[in-house]
């Protein structure tokens, strides 16, 4: 072999090199390049990529203040029950003193308790948003539990930013877990955010249990925008076996927990703080959650509430008698027509003495509004025939999605 052959295949192996290393090179940089884009991206611009149902009503309520950005703002806080039971859109029109429309936008997520709330909250003045006023609810259910929509360090870390991993190490048990795995997500964020990328642009490709896209059904005022006006009043018996199974345990054993406790002291500190009328409210239940209350915890959970409104001058308004049995499906969970006619009520009746000012005029203390002469009993409903094995797992919304698991509690 001449020495010019020689020559010709070691230049060609030390080409073949240099491009193999290239390559690679460039294979790690836009690797990296992907991940430190992606990261930036959902702990910034992209929040619904990070958590889907935050971003969604974001990008609806920034849609809203940009139609309007002088209109004052009136932000609705709750759990899946707010969600599907306030319709700011059918609201009759509200006016401040000086004759003012306010925005009412309802900002629920599935569910949120007082530390799901306040990180909520947080979140929005990070955003720029300040309300001129805060109508939150409380789930009663939900204030024994260590942990809501936030402060798992197990499940859900991913929907996390930096800034509400810091403020969530003030109430979790144990802060140092939660940070951990966070960290471990941050270093595979397109892992990490893998269903929710899928559930943005190709839906159609991920399971029925993992789909986040209905919340792309909500409408412009943040209600969930699901079901028609003339669907049949019936009660869910699968639905209602999952509310059973969700909420039955904690209202015979309920003990307020200190974390859930710290968290609406520190919510109402941050109104305070900011300046922004606060208001809290019971969402209506049907008679039969309402006998899952042992009368021990009936009583823990009044007793907590009418001292806290004591405590800290703040009206809490128990609605939980003011709808008929028949319009749950669940029955916490209204049906569309029992949104459209609560909200009808709850407006003037409640939220109009927040913009207002006439919080005065609100009961101070765990107390209805008002007190119905007979308590309405179970009476018969109509019932849907029990599914078949092969139907999908029920909700505990009673119109889509998966049940949230249990939460352990103190």
């Amino acid at each position: 072999m001449c020495e010019c052959d020689t020559t010709s295949r070691r230049r060609k192996k030390q080409r073949l090199a240099a491009h193999t290393r290239a390559c690679l090179l460039w294979g790690l940089t836009f690797f990296a390049a992907a991940h430190i884009g992606m990261l930036i991206a959902t702990q910034s611009f992209w929040p619904h990529l990070r958590d889907p149902e935050f971003g969604y009503k974001l990008s609806a309520l920034r849609r809203q203040r940009a139609e309007d950005p002088d209109r004052p703002l009136l932000i609705l806080l709750g759990s899946s029950r707010t969600g599907q039971g306030i319709r700011p859109g059918v609201l009759p029109e509200l006016r401040t003193l000086d004759g003012r429309i306010p925005l009412v936008f309802n900002f629920s997520q599935v569910g949120s308790g007082p530390l799901a709330e306040l990180v909520t909250l947080c979140r929005l003045l990070d955003a720029g948003i300040r309300p001129d006023w805060l109508a939150v609810e409380i789930l009663p259910a939900l204030l024994g539990r260590t942990v809501d929509a936030f402060g798992d360090v197990g499940t859900g870390i991913s929907r996390l930013s930096w800034k509400d991993v810091i403020l969530l190490s003030r109430y979790v048990r144990d802060p140092h877990t939660m940070r951990r795995r966070w960290y471990k997500d941050q270093l595979a964020p397109w892992y990490a955010q893998r269903f929710s990328v899928m559930n943005h642009y190709a839906s159609n490709c991920v399971p029925w249990r993992l789909r986040l896209d209905h919340w792309k059904q909500l409408d412009r005022w943040g209600w969930s925008d699901i079901g028609q006006d003339n669907q049949p009043l019936v009660l869910n018996p699968t639905a209602l076996e999952v509310t059973r199974t969700t909420y039955y345990v904690d209202l015979q054993t309920l003990h307020i927990s200190s974390m859930q406790d710290h968290a609406l002291h520190d919510l109402i500190a941050l109104c305070r703080q900011e300046n922004i009328p606060l208001l809290f409210y019971l969402m209506p239940e049907g008679t039969i959650f309402r006998g899952w209350y042992a009368p021990a915890v009936s009583t823990r959970i009044n007793d907590y509430l009418t001292h806290l409104s004591r405590e800290c001058n703040v009206p809490i308004v128990d609605l939980r008698t003011w709808m008929e049995d028949k319009y749950f499906g669940d029955s916490h969970h209204l049906y569309r027509q029992g949104a459209t006619l609560f909200t009808r009520r709850f407006g003037p009746e409640v939220l109009a003495c927040l913009v207002q000012g006439r919080l005065a005029s609100l009961p101070f203390l765990m107390a209805p509004l008002s007190h119905p002469s007979t308590e309405p009993g179970p009476g018969p409903l109509t019932v849907l025939p029990k599914p078949s094995k092969r139907t999908k797992s029920a909700a505990l919304s009673i119109t889509g999605g998966a049940p949230p698991t249990m939460e352990k509690r103190d």
